[in-house]
């Protein structure tokens, strides 16, 4: 009786998911009709080198008002308060801070919820892929960027706890949850988590400025900490570098679910403080921004090898049993290339190994795709995908909280006063 009772639970849950999908679908395809789906050639390298002096005055002004005042100890406190309080801010809480989190909090107009929901659709399905790809190619592609690898190196913590992994094991713990809370389905919504962590990012990057300058950044060779373009390279390696090396990987979207996908980036692009200019029109757009920045910025740097190495150490103690030592090299230089795996110091290794486990992990992936296409085996995968994306996080860290601290690399270590 109870089987049959969890059968036909099932099979409700099931038609109505392919309905509200089906319905989803048409929606987007038909608005995908009405947009511009071609790359711009606004990318050039004065554009992108002019965007190196801008960085976002809105989270830096909140940070300098509330340094001024003298409130660093409170705020620090604050964003345990908005785990343990459900997100809402206290009573207690700083003007300045209840400003910033009204004003920001609002999409932009032209922010489309159908977009947003079917590229959180595809996320979810792809969740695990996406989750290897911003591990073996986004983060180490933004590491190959020299003057922003400056920036990540200063406040990754590498020093802490005589070489201990822990906080940069945190900190890139954080970056995983931030994705997983904005592409979850309502991360993006008026009282989703990634609307809130997108928040609570943009102002950890203030405050990271406002310290590095505080400790004679030398803006005259790296120009400004975190400035516009590394923000747009940032999210563009996220988004359409991502799309990028799923396609590496045997896994081709459908240009509507391509353009939804880019879609939740440019809105989160928005939310995290990127100039209007520098969010691009679709997908083919994104692509082109990314590989100009990375083409504008990629130089070989020891800071950017240190990088490397301590990403390489830290997947060689949580990517078990997916891949041993070995097999984290070959991904790295499966998905990088042999060009920057060089330039950022990955191990050689024999070409057949990178080969092999290309062709292995694109068998997986056409299987994977095969039952993707079945909206009923795809309403499964993506349950699975959330529980192995969760567990994935969990391996890196225990807690589930986006921290809003300032890395002990610039209070401690740089002998900084609060």
């Amino acid at each position: 009786m109870i089987g049959w009772i969890l059968l036909t639970l099932f099979v409700v849950i099931s038609l109505v998911y392919v309905f509200w999908y089906w319905n989803l679908k048409a929606r987007a395809l038909k608005k995908l009709t009405t947009l511009n789906v071609r790359a711009s050639d606004r990318w050039t390298v004065p554009f992108l080198e002019e965007k190196r002096n801008h960085t976002d005055p809105v989270a830096d002004g909140v940070v300098a008002t509330i340094m001024k005042k003298n409130e660093l100890a409170q705020v620090n406190h604050l964003f345990q308060l908005f785990v343990d309080d459900n997100d809402q801010l206290p009573d207690s809480a700083p003007q300045e801070i209840k400003d910033y989190f009204t004003q920001t909090a609002t999409l932009p107009s032209w922010a489309d919820p159908d977009l947003i929901a079917l590229g959180q659709q595809v996320y979810i399905r792809h969740g695990v892929w996406i989750s290897l790809l911003l591990s073996y190619k986004s983060l180490p592609e933004c590491y190959a960027c020299a003057k922003g690898a400056e920036v990540l190196y200063h406040t990754a913590r590498l020093n802490e706890h005589h070489g201990s992994l822990d906080a940069y094991s945190r900190r890139i713990a954080e970056t995983a949850q931030f994705v997983f809370y904005s592409m979850q389905p309502g991360g993006l919504s008026s009282e989703g988590s990634g609307l809130r962590a997108a928040q609570k990012v943009r102002l950890i990057h203030a405050i990271i400025r406002y310290y590095l300058k505080q400790k004679n950044w030398d803006s005259s060779t790296f120009n400004e900490p975190i400035n516009q373009q590394d923000m747009a390279g940032t999210l563009m390696s996220f988004s359409a570098l991502v799309l990028e090396g799923m396609e590496q990987l045997g896994i081709v979207l459908e240009p509507v679910e391509q353009e939804a996908y880019v879609h939740c980036w440019r809105v989160i692009g928005h939310i995290v403080g990127l100039q209007a200019d520098l969010i691009p029109e679709n997908s083919a757009d994104a692509l082109r921004l990314g590989h100009a920045i990375l083409d504008n910025q990629i130089s070989e740097s020891e800071h950017s090898k240190a990088l490397m190495k301590a990403l390489l150490d830290f997947q060689d103690k949580t990517s078990k049993p997916l891949f041993d030592e070995q097999g984290n090299i070959a991904m790295m230089r499966l998905m990088m290339g042999e060009k920057i795996s060089d330039m950022l110091g990955v191990p050689s290794l024999d070409t057949h190994q990178v080969q092999k486990l290309g062709r292995k992990l694109r068998r997986i992936a056409r299987v994977m795709e095969i039952l993707d296409k079945s909206l009923v085996l795809a309403m499964i995968i993506q349950f699975i995908s959330k529980l192995g994306l969760q567990w994935m996080i969990t391996r890196m860290t225990p807690t589930r909280i986006i921290n809003f601290y300032l890395p002990k690399s610039l209070t401690q270590d740089w002998n900084a006063k609060t």
